[in-house]
């Protein structure tokens, strides 16, 4: 056994277990800011007009006229806790009509292709730096909006009611 080489491997996934912390911990952040905005894009959409009321809770969004109501609701934990960056909302109308929507995240660089088999190693210095190009704003993720079953994408929760 190769001491030199095996406290290179060690390094190695030191630094990505590190790294990926981090990361994940952006990418939650990330992710709370964009449901915020969401919730505030939905609220401000229905606020413009000044007769509707609202409730809410941490899950949940109703736009109230008349004993009619127009609600957003999402899964906020699970939405955070998921490893990718798609946020999945339901719009109900005062219809009964349900619209599932989806927020996905798009990544601004393309990511470099992997080697065909790589080895562990490999895979984990792969990885390290795209956290790493995450966490250093060098990858940024823009939020776009789409309605499932339906073509289209939309840059705001606005817009997609709009579409509605």
């Amino acid at each position: 056994m190769d001491l030199g080489y095996l406290k290179i491997k060690i390094d190695i996934r030191a630094e990505h277990n590190s790294l990926k912390k981090k990361y994940d911990y952006k990418r939650k952040e990330l992710k709370k800011e964009e449901i915020k905005k969401i919730f505030d894009g939905f609220k401000e959409f229905f606020k413009s007009d000044g007769h509707f009321k609202f409730k809410e809770n941490e899950h949940s969004i109703a736009a109230e006229y008349r004993d009619h109501a127009i609600k957003l609701d999402m899964d906020v934990y699970k939405n955070i806790d998921s490893p990718d960056f798609k946020i999945v909302g339901i719009i109900k109308t005062y219809e009964k009509d349900t619209f599932e929507f989806v927020a996905e995240g798009l990544c601004n660089k393309e990511m470099t292709l992997q080697p065909v088999e790589p080895d562990e190693n490999e895979k984990l210095v792969m990885e390290s730096k795209l956290y790493q190009d995450f966490l250093d704003g060098e990858i940024k993720y823009d939020f776009v909006y789409s309605i499932t079953g339906r073509e289209g994408e939309y840059d705001s929760i606005q817009a997609l009611l709009i579409a509605l």
